[in-house]
């Protein structure tokens, strides 16, 4: 290997991680201690890292390190571990996500890398095989559309040579391997939402919801728990459109679930996505019905429900103990992947209902 192409491979480790070892690196690289520790000594020369006993570490983590012990306090540790996780997007409902796994990182002395995808996915494989390329030692993915069989994404992950965990998405067991995955169990917490409604009277129960990687989990939720108690007669789901920025789509859409809500003599909704469900609670207040005692209303997401005009009542996925949990799995794995034999984890946590004005009694 040239001078130049160790160079680089030295700099994109130090960048990934934070640190190297001398040992490691020129196993991995197949070059000798000696001719790395030349390497390591040009490059502390230009400025680009700063040697250690064994190693070297980061222009960065140095500066970390100095301000930690001029402070008093204790000098950083090399993190333990690199794990990559790829979002669909860090605006609405994933900040939390990220978060749960931000902090389990640090509980567990990890470098979490995140980039995320705007739900495109050859931006997702493009990722992906960065990540992967780069050397993390685990990966979490959140698959905009789920691991789809015989894709070129489905194909990476299947073969990746680091643990991989699938997060907020559902897991076809035909195809994941030994992929494992963390979500909410988006069933039941429609079947919450339910249950709620009915024992505060409500028989004629809607479900309305734009097409989502969530929406196919609360429909079959939905229906269930409305036949477990009786109710299918009543079953009446919609399906809202994701309109274009600036289009009038949605609320045409929300207007017409509402006339159908009058039409069924419906009295109460599950809505996905706090957006849709504080706009249709504006509609209905704008129509003269008075919330909750005339119509009771549940969201789905619970991002920023508590600040519609009427506080609306809602299903929470346990977003920040998903991050957590996946990290963590992937981290036990990481400990474990020189290891066969564990059992494969699909693990499912349960969404809380958090009550508010929208379905309380007087």
């Amino acid at each position: 290997m040239v001078a130049v192409a160790r160079h680089d491979a030295i700099l994109r480790e130090l960048e990934l991680r934070g640190s190297l070892a001398i040992t490691q690196l020129s196993k991995r690289l197949d070059v000798s201690a000696m001719t790395l520790r030349r390497d390591l000594a040009e490059l502390e020369s230009r400025g680009l890292l700063v040697r250690v006993h064994g190693g070297a570490v980061s222009t960065a983590v140095a500066k970390q390190q100095e301000r930690g012990s001029g402070s008093g306090g204790a000098m950083a540790r090399r993190p333990v571990a690199t794990i990559g996780m790829i979002a669909p997007t860090a605006n609405y409902y994933f900040p939390q996500v990220i978060r749960g796994a931000s902090d389990a990182a640090r509980e567990l002395n990890c470098r979490l890398v995140l980039g995320t995808t705007n739900y495109s996915e050859r931006e997702e494989l493009r990722q992906a095989e960065r990540l992967i390329a780069s050397g993390v030692d685990g990966l979490m993915i959140t698959p905009h559309n789920g691991l789809v069989e015989g894709s070129p994404l489905h194909e990476l992950l299947i073969e990746a040579p680091v643990p991989v965990v699938i997060v907020e998405r559902g897991v076809d067991e035909r195809i994941a391997g030994r992929i494992e995955s963390v979500r909410s169990d988006h069933a039941y917490g429609a079947e919450l939402a339910v249950r709620h409604l009915v024992e505060h009277g409500h028989r004629r129960i809607a479900l309305a919801a734009r097409e989502a990687a969530t929406t196919s989990w609360l429909l079959d939720g939905y229906e269930r728990t409305m036949a477990r108690l009786g109710l299918a007669e009543h079953v009446r789901f919609r399906s809202l459109p994701t309109p274009a920025v600036g289009a009038d789509s949605a609320i045409d859409a929300l207007e017409r679930f509402y006339d159908e809500c009058v039409q069924h003599e419906v009295t109460a909704a599950l809505m996905l996505g706090d957006v849709d469900s504080m706009a249709f609670a504006d509609l209905v207040v704008e129509r003269g019905l008075r919330i909750p005692e005339d119509f009771a209303l549940v969201a789905y997401d619970d991002e920023f429900s508590a600040f519609a005009a009427v506080p609306l009542t809602a299903v929470a996925p346990p977003k920040h103990d998903l991050g957590y949990a996946a990290l963590r799995l992937c981290f036990d794995r990481i400990r474990q992947h020189e290891r066969t034999g564990h059992a494969v984890t699909r693990m499912s946590l349960l969404p809380t209902l958090v009550e508010r004005e929208s379905t309380r009694s007087a």
